[in-house]
């Protein structure tokens, strides 16, 4: 089964007339439209594959309909978006890291990315449709300063399935179950496609839920032990194929099993300023995936820094480190190939609002055994994100 088009899918959700459709307090329209664009320009100064730099981009478009305000159909919201990067990549061609220095790196393409619909109740909501998986599980609120990819999801959890889990740049058809059992406890459980997207046609979006397949479970209990603080622990359990270690052209079913947990919040808060800290933890199947453990921990500084008061700002500091399986090292040494068994990403970033539509980020990264391969050196990463962003909504 093939998923429809952006237009199809755009013309069902977002073409009926608002004229009757009632506006929200703060004047929000019931279709909400968002568009940004970042741009980063990266270079190795040392170390990695070799000292070069690149231009990465990503452009998102979201359309957002509250389908009560606009229809009168209660707790109901649709959203469509789509994504474009362009051709260049940093990792593979030059850091050779595996944990990926910047979160838009890709290979280039336009697709859609996400299609969903969700209906909210007293005591949760279902979401069906393509969903991203981190916007929903293994989610690092304080990690997300960070441009580094294993703040996002880690990359004990990123690795899984042929063509990786539901997340950027591919996502896969899904649904996801959150009951809130109390003000501080939800549960979420979550069902997808085990595998994404379409292999031999990386570019494309597509659904193809063939029998043998296998799917992707994921259960998540999370607690606010405070306000400002939360506690998340995952299982997952994936039933579809993977890579196998000596040929990556083969590919084998294989069940595999992994674990993760999170805490996170408010360490200290003086007046306008916040330190926030992070430690996330990840363990896969070391017979199946090549990350076997990761850990991950943060640091980020909100308030004002060098700029006037109404610009956010906030300055992190982070560590990542991933840890490769006995399995897999193994392998490669039978084909005549040594790696180490860790990776080390060291990230200092700061960000600035700077106007109201453009965000700038300066980052430096600090690459130990890029790759796990004795033969690169640690590399020395420099980059500048910057985004800008538009919506209807107003103010």
């Amino acid at each position: 089964m093939r998923t429809a088009g952006v237009p199809a899918i755009v013309a069902a959700l977002g073409l009926p007339m608002f004229a009757d459709a009632a506006e929200s307090p703060d004047g929000t329209p019931p279709l909400l439209l968002e568009a940004a664009y970042t741009g980063e320009v990266w270079r190795n100064f040392s170390g990695g594959a070799r000292v070069d730099g690149t231009y990465l981009d990503n452009i998102d478009v979201i359309a957002t309909l509250d389908a009560e305000r606009a229809w009168g159909w209660t707790g109901t919201t649709f959203l469509v978006s789509g994504l474009h990067n362009n051709d260049p990549t940093l990792s593979d061609r030059i850091v050779g890291d595996i944990q990926t220095v910047s979160n838009i790196d890709t290979d280039g393409a336009t697709r859609l990315y996400e299609a969903w619909v969700e209906r909210a109740f007293e005591v949760g909501a279902i979401k069906l449709g393509l969903i991203d998986l981190n916007s929903e599980l293994d989610v690092n609120e304080t990690g997300a300063l960070f441009i580094n990819s294993s703040h996002g999801i880690g990359p004990d959890f990123s690795q899984v399935g042929e063509n990786g889990p539901s997340i950027f740049p591919v996502t896969g058809l899904g649904t996801v179950i959150r009951w809130d059992a109390s003000d501080r406890l939800q549960i979420r459980l979550a069902a997808f496609e085990g595998t994404v997207g379409d292999p031999t046609h990386p570019h494309r979006t597509t659904v193809d839920l063939e029998n043998d397949e296998g799917a992707l479970l994921v259960g998540e209990l999370t607690v606010h032990p405070t306000e400002a603080s939360r506690a998340v622990v995952g299982v997952w359990r994936h039933t579809g194929r993977s890579t196998d270690f000596n040929d990556e052209e083969l590919l084998h079913r294989s069940e595999s099993l992994g674990v993760y947990a999170l805490t996170e919040g408010k360490l200290l808060e003086r007046g306008e300023n916040a330190l926030s800290g992070f430690l996330r933890l990840g363990i896969a199947d070391a017979d199946v995936h090549q990350v076997s453990r990761y850990v991950g921990a943060g640091l980020v500084w909100s308030g004002p820094l060098f700029a006037s008061a109404e610009r956010e700002e906030q300055l992190g500091l982070a560590l990542a480190n991933i840890t490769n399986g006995n399995a897999y090292l193994r392998a490669q040494a039978a084909q005549g190939t040594a790696y180490e068994r860790h990776e080390t990403a060291i990230e200092l970033t700061y960000r600035v609002q700077a106007l109201p539509w453009l965000a700038l980020q300066p980052d430096l990264q600090y690459i130990v055994n890029p790759g796990t391969d004795p033969s690169l050196d640690n590399a020395w990463v420099v980059g500048l994100r910057f985004e800008f962003s538009w919506s209807n909504e107003p103010g």
